[in-house]
This record gives C-alpha cells, sequence and structure tokens, in this order.
C-alpha cells in the first residue's frame, strides 16, 4: 500500500471513531519545518496514533535522517509498529516501548528537532527532562497548548520559572490546534521530574 492511502485510510479510521488525532495541517507545518531547518535526529514524544509519526518518517526519509518515538500504550504501540512496517519506515523510524519520563534520562544522543504530544498533565516534565537533549538553537514544539492548556497544569509556571523564550503559532485554526515552539537556549535546567495530581 502506498503511503498516501494508507494516511488517507487512518485519517477516515480516525474520524469515524472519534480518535483524536493531530490534524493534517500540523502534520504538513512538521514536515516542512524539519525539511527547512535539516533536522537530522529527530525525537517524538506519544507515539500515539502514529499519524505524526508516519510524516516525521517520511520527512527525515529523504535526506537518511532518523526519528524516534517514544510510547507507553501497548495498543498504540502495537499499531504504530504494524503501520511503521505498513509504510516502509522501519529503517528511519525507531519505535521505543516505555514510560518517556523514565527513557527520555536515558538517552546518550542529543536531537535538533523534539516533538511533545504525550500524555498533557506531564507536559511540564517531558519539556524539563529534555531540554539538555536538545542541540542549543533547535526546535521544540508542543503540540495543542490552546485546545488542552486545562490539561497542562504548572506548564505556564514552568515556562515563567525558568524564562524559557516560546511563541504559540496558530497553524490549524479550524480546530483551535495551535502549537508552541521553542528555540532551545544556551543554558541548562536541573530538572527532578515532579509528582503529577
Amino acid at each position: 500500500m502506498n503511503r498516501e492511502k494508507l494516511l488517507k485510510q487512518l485519517r477516515e479510521y480516525w474520524i469515524k471513531n472519534n480518535v483524536p488525532n493531530i490534524s493534517d495541517t500540523n502534520a504538513k507545518f512538521l514536515s516542512d519545518l524539519i525539511e527547512i531547518k535539516k533536522a537530522r535526529n529527530i525525537l517524538e514524544i506519544g507515539t500515539a496514533n502514529w499519524f505524526s509519526t508516519i510524516h516525521l518518517g517520511i520527512a527525515a526519509e529523504k535526506n537518511n535522517w532518523k526519528v524516534k518515538s517514544i510510547e507507553l500504550s501497548i495498543p498504540s504501540f502495537a499499531e504504530a509498529q504494524e503501520n511503521i512496517k505498513n509504510a516502509k519506515l522501519e529503517n528511519t523510524v525507531e519505535l521505543i516501548f516505555w514510560n518517556a519520563l523514565d527513557e527520555i534520562p536515558r538517552l546518550e544522543e542529543k536531537f535538533d528537532f523534539v516533538f511533545i504530544d504525550g500524555m498533557m498533565r506531564a507536559t511540564k516534565n517531558f519539556l524539563g527532562l529534555v531540554w539538555n537533549k536538545v542541540e542549543t538553537w533547535w526546535i521544540i514544539i508542543i503540540d495543542d497548548v490552546i485546545k488542552f492548556k486545562h490539561k497542562m497544569p504548572g506548564f505556564k509556571e514552568f515556562l515563567a520559572k525558568h524564562k524559557i523564550p516560546h511563541n504559540i503559532l496558530p497553524i490549524d485554526t479550524e480546530d483551535n490546534d495551535w502549537v508552541m515552539m521553542i528555540i532551545k537556549q544556551d543554558f541548562e535546567i536541573n530538572y527532578v521530574v515532579e509528582k503529577m495530581d
């Protein structure tokens, strides 16, 4: 099955079954950004329904770049494996089944593009842990910062406390699916995961 047909089928299934996912508009934005910035080493937190992962993989594959994606849900991870295989992206995308809060500190490499779309209430923890894993002046994108801001406790305060510059981009205004873009600054954050309610 070609990738365009696969993505169309996955989108139709999610719409029919009311499964939340990244929009086509935001998927194209991420893909374009990766190509424009020439992001060679990409990290995704939250593989979930694999739609974004496939888009990231297609963008990375063109230049032999790599994507690493972390997912905790057993059903989502199993489906992701199948669909990454169907998309023929096994050589580009590495899927990791584990809790990202435990896995991120173990990652040894540095990334130049990070997409955070995992458990919303852990957003500040994801950002705190990934900060020192990102190359300076490279990009961190966080999804759903307007639509689901009520599900991100302490995130706004975290940004203020560490004086992290950021921009909120209205990429998909129809679905209120805005993203936050952070350019990694040249300072470290010694972060310890905070307990979630």
